[in-house]
């Protein structure tokens, strides 16, 4: 499941590396709240003879309780540059089907970014906005990969790129390897507490 899909270059560049490469039979699903980039996904899946990969337009805020996520349950959740909350959105899906793997390259990060205190941390940043929005940005991520950790799964963070192609280089992986993970649990929400924030991922995961 390709969430936030775009014009899909992820999902079709998997897809050629499993079939053609690895001869693994797979099903790309890609969705995303642009019709325009939806219907081009389609074409040009239809253009490579690829038959086994279906798009939708759908708005990933209202995927929970859908058709769609009610007959669906995949293996793998991607999502690359999903602007801001959407992210959440596309880590919450994976979290509520308990998808085996997830792979997420966040972007834009601006939710918490007027929420976020802390005396020690508004001490380091007053004054100094680039230092608090990129504090910001990390501590999203912190928080998102705390989420995934305490639902279970074995959590990772790379550069995937070089900071020259893209800043927004930073690429998340996990793996579902328990149920759920009681001591990050209380980490996250410690977190929350201790940050005085309530992100999006919360509302998406649960």
């Amino acid at each position: 499941m390709d969430c936030a899909c775009g014009k899909s270059y992820l999902s079709f560049v998997l897809n050629y590396w499993l079939w053609q490469e690895k001869r693994i039979k797979a099903k790309f699903i890609g969705l995303d709240i642009s019709e325009k980039v939806i219907e081009e996904s389609k074409k040009t899946a239809e253009k490579l003879g690829y038959s086994n990969m279906e798009f939708f337009q759908k708005d990933l805020s209202l995927l929970e309780n859908s058709e769609l996520e009610k007959n669906i349950n995949p293996d793998i959740v991607i999502s690359l540059h999903a602007c801001d909350t959407a992210t959440d959105m596309a880590l919450g899906y994976a979290i509520r089907k308990k998808a085996k793997s997830v792979i997420c390259v966040p972007c834009c990060h601006k939710e918490m970014l007027g929420s976020l205190k802390n005396p020690d941390i508004d001490t380091l940043t007053q004054n100094h906005g680039i230092m608090r929005e990129r504090f910001n940005s990390i501590m999203t991520d912190c928080i998102r990969m705390l989420k995934l950790e305490s639902k279970g799964y074995d959590v990772s963070c790379v550069e995937y790129c070089s900071p020259l192609d893209t800043p927004k280089n930073l690429l998340i992986k996990a793996i579902k390897v328990r149920e759920r993970n009681p001591e990050k649990e209380k980490a996250y929400y410690d977190t929350l507490k201790n940050f005085h924030v309530s992100p999006s991922i919360e509302i998406y995961s649960d």
